[in-house]
């Protein structure tokens, strides 16, 4: 009896032995300055989970995880302002899991946090769900790049009038085709890698506002129900799930200001039978004072076949708000929202955006056919709504 107690001890303390305490992640950044300094981060480099300066080009991170995340490895080219511009910010992504994890890159290689793609010479070692990772970035990568392309070229022939109006409308079908591919590749992703923490990862980035709740509904049921389950599970869930607006939805309603300062509701400004341009905007806002000559001749040519537009500002200073509309002349209904302050106010909410200018083409039953209806991509959409 007494032998099989020492052998059941000697077999437990083997386990322990054998499973992985934490992650190690043992790195080296070839040429790197002597006490250069290196952190492990979150992707936003909001959060620093270590840092060690380099000798010899070499560092090591220690920790544990619960599950396998998504971090950096990141250097800033100015450690006295690493939240100014991408630009500075060296980084690269790392699946990080319990387990010992091999880093290697020449340090003059290090991409900023504006390159898309990664360097070739770059390897990462030992971590299951960093090779899924690189297997899904390496099917979307080239998408992002021809959008990016696509991008350049509708800003030169949108802002800066180096192309015709089909210039504009090829580049913005392109970027459409673009998103749904990317789409799509998730979506294949996800089924095939249920279990694995990158499907969530991968969820998560999925632009569902642009589709319909049903489409988010899909992508919910790939995933088994154990891990919808776990912390992560639920936050992936949210992400797809509980989007404030998406295309197909009824418009929101609420309370906005007209310029007499009255309080009104939104659906009561909006005629039925009508497509209607929801926007939300501010006169502090330099991108949405440029769009509003677009908005000017937009109106102008669509309105006689059935095209409003409702501008929302988030303003808080009435009188510059006011102001705003009477320098910029907009022949349209302008109102405010009423209640919160700036970025917080209920009608960003309602939407479900963070920035401004935002901008909602609804049908002439008040559904949203586009969560995206700004300058080339509203004419798009009206052109082919419109035709006589």
């Amino acid at each position: 009896m007494k032998w099989i107690i020492i052998l059941y001890v000697l077999l437990v303390l083997s386990s322990c032995q054998n499973k992985p305490e934490g992650y190690v992640i043992k790195g080296e950044l070839k040429g790197a300055p002597e006490n250069e300094w290196v952190f492990l981060t979150d992707v936003d480099q909001d959060v620093f989970y270590d840092s060690v300066q380099l000798k010899k080009g070499y560092f090591e991170f220690r920790g544990n995880v619960a599950n396998p995340e998504l971090r950096c490895i990141t250097c800033f080219k100015d450690p006295s302002q690493r939240i100014y511009g991408w630009d500075k910010i060296l980084m690269v992504p790392i699946y990080v899991e319990n387990s010992e994890i091999q880093f290697t890159l020449p340090f003059s290689d290090m991409p900023t946090k504006l390159d898309r793609e990664l360097p070739e010479n770059l390897s990462i070692a030992g971590s299951h769900a960093h090779d899924l990772y690189t297997r899904y970035k390496k099917q979307v990568t080239p998408f992002v790049v021809k959008n990016d392309s696509l991008f350049k070229a509708y800003g030169s022939a949108y802002y800066y009038k180096k192309g015709t109006e089909e210039d504009v409308f090829r580049c913005v079908r392109g970027m459409d085709a673009v998103r749904d591919s990317i789409f799509n590749i998730g979506v294949d992703f996800i089924r095939k890698n249920v279990n694995s923490p990158v499907a969530l990862y991968v969820a998560r980035g999925l632009k569902v506002r642009a589709y319909d709740r049903e489409k988010a509904r899909e992508v919910v049921k790939l995933l088994p129900d154990e891990v919808k389950a776990t912390p992560e599970g639920q936050k992936t869930m949210k992400a797809l799930l509980d989007q404030p607006l998406y295309v197909g939805d009824v418009l929101p309603d609420f309370e906005v200001l007209n310029t007499d300062l009255d309080t009104v509701k939104l659906s009561g400004l909006i005629e039925k039978g009508h497509y209607t341009l929801v926007e939300l905007w501010a006169s502090w806002c330099g991108p949405c004072r440029s769009d509003i000559p677009h908005l000017k001749e937009t109106y102008q040519r669509y309105h006689e076949k059935g095209f409003d537009i409702i501008s929302v500002s988030i303003d808080d200073d009435m009188e510059a708000w006011l102001k705003a509309v009477k320098d910029e002349k907009m022949a349209w209904t302008q109102v405010c929202g009423a209640k919160g302050e700036s970025f917080n106010k209920e009608c960003m909410r309602r939407f479900g955006v963070r920035g401004v200018p935002s901008c909602v083409l609804v049908d002439k039953e008040g559904k949203v056919i586009s969560t995206n209806a700004r300058g080339g991509w509203l004419s798009e959409k009206l052109a082919d709504l419109c035709r006589e």
